[in-house]
């Protein structure tokens, strides 16, 4: 790796690529000569970071004798460098001695590093502009992987600039717990919920509302409507002002407004789709595309998309201010892009939920993934779903904070309620699990509490 950098380094003649040599030497001599300073800026430095080679090879000898075990000093180093056979590539024993022998005071150690570690994000950027430079000129290359494979390096990059953004002293969590409590008594004592709301208040008041970080996985059956479950989510969540991002692989944007617009005016289905609709029917459509219109929900229609790129355009949208909530749709259909090309179709799905969680992390958002269920749920009597349903890989149940199950008895048997769904809470990591009525309408577009009076 190291060589690789110091070739695209050499090649590029017009790039005088930032460094300083005397903060890497003062650096390594504060390194050598106070035997615990490594443990101050094991986080902050690599070998990468010092852009001279001999400097490199004596950090990374001062890190083998530290993870060694041993107490950093001049000549156990000296014993570490020859034994890796780089002595003679520093200069020798005497390039050890200079470096100590120009420092007195190791007070300046944590600022100097990150200085050093900044240098090295400056030059990584120029390399990467480089990379990026030559792939967009390469015309064999898709000019839609070389935008995002640009991405990828960015955010890497990126990543490593966190230094200490994601430690916290338990002090301060503990302060932070108590605020968020507060936060939740006072909206209790105003009637208000917390988190992104689904729209069926028994759902809500088992999950607490849908909060930034989590993983929710929406599975079921084809014809049991999540997808327009997940809309109900959408329209709930956009209408109490959360901005939404939906990917939808299968359906076309235009189908789902469609479905939203029937959903608000309670249309019927068949007419709408015929285009006819009453006078009166249209004058309400009419006032429904207006309302819908002014709803923050972001529709991305693109087929086969990959997980890497949902990322990276809801990594955009947030900082826009144009993402709180991302819904999937679905999990089957989303393409990984792996290195790894003997990656079974399990593997993928299991690389797909734990991205889709890190994204949710990352992001601090609510990600709503759907899912489709095997079909041993229809083998069974009573037809409900169960964890071990989940398709193609166990990973999906670990990786998800939360997991339902939509059901519909009356499908499977007309003795059945009809209009009545179960929403199953398989899994809850913050809270209870139970299945939850709800009532839906003919067309599979409006969800209500069961316990209300029914409006279909």
């Amino acid at each position: 790796m190291r060589r690789k950098n110091n070739q695209e380094a050499t090649s590029m003649k017009n790039f005088n690529l930032p460094s300083d040599r005397e903060v890497e030497s003062a650096v390594l001599g504060m390194l050598l000569i106070e035997s615990n300073a490594i443990n101050t800026v094991s986080d902050v430095l690599t070998k990468e970071v010092f852009f001279n080679e001999a400097n490199a090879l004596v950090f990374d000898a001062i890190q083998q004798v530290s993870k060694d075990g041993d107490v950093v000093d001049m000549m156990l180093v000296v014993s570490k460098l020859a034994s890796m056979g780089k002595l003679d590539d520093i200069g020798g024993p005497f390039y050890i001695a200079k470096l100590t022998s120009e420092v007195a005071l190791t007070t300046n150690l944590l600022n100097h590093s990150l200085y050093l570690k900044d240098l090295y994000m400056a030059r990584q950027l120029i390399l990467s502009g480089n990379k990026i430079m030559a792939m967009a000129l390469d015309r064999t290359q898709d000019v839609e992987d070389t935008l995002y494979a640009g991405i990828k390096m960015l955010e890497n990059i990126a990543s490593e600039m966190t230094f200490g953004a994601n430690t916290a002293d338990l002090r301060v969590l503990a302060k932070e717990s108590m605020s968020m409590y507060e936060k939740r008594k006072e909206n209790r004592s105003e009637g208000k919920k917390t988190g992104i709301l689904t729209g069926i208040d028994k759902l809500d008041n088992t999950l607490f509302g849908l909060k930034g970080g989590q993983l929710v996985i929406l599975a079921a059956r084809p014809a049991m409507g999540k997808t327009a479950f997940a809309l109900n989510i959408a329209r709930t969540a956009a209408m109490s002002g959360h901005p939404t991002v939906i990917f939808s692989l299968e359906m076309s944007g235009v189908s789902l407004s469609d479905r939203m617009l029937i959903a608000d005016g309670d249309f019927n289905a068949t007419a709408f789709r015929k285009g006819a609709l009453t006078e009166k029917e249209e004058a309400d459509l009419s006032r429904s595309v207006d309302g819908l219109g002014y709803l923050p929900i972001t529709v991305d229609e693109t087929s086969g998309i990959q997980i890497q790129q949902i990322s990276s355009i809801a990594k955009n949208l947030r900082r826009k201010g144009k993402c709180e909530l991302v819904i999937i749709d679905y999990l089957q259909l989303v393409k990984i892009k792996s290195d790894n090309k003997n990656y079974s179709r399990e593997q993928e799905v299991a690389e797909t939920t734990r991205f889709a969680k890190g994204m949710a992390k990352s992001l601090n958002v609510p990600v709503i993934l759907l899912s489709q269920l095997s079909r041993k749920c229809e083998e069974r009597q009573d037809k409900t779903p169960i964890l071990s349903d989940l398709r193609e890989s166990g990973s999906i149940e670990q990786d998800a904070d939360i997991v339902l199950m939509l059901h519909r008895p009356a499908y499977f048997d007309r003795n059945e309620e009809q209009g009545m769904g179960i929403v199953r809470v398989a899994k809850n990591r913050d809270g209870r699990t139970g299945d939850i009525k709800f009532h839906h309408n003919k067309t599979l577009t409006r969800f209500t509490d069961y316990d209300i009076p029914c409006p279909f």
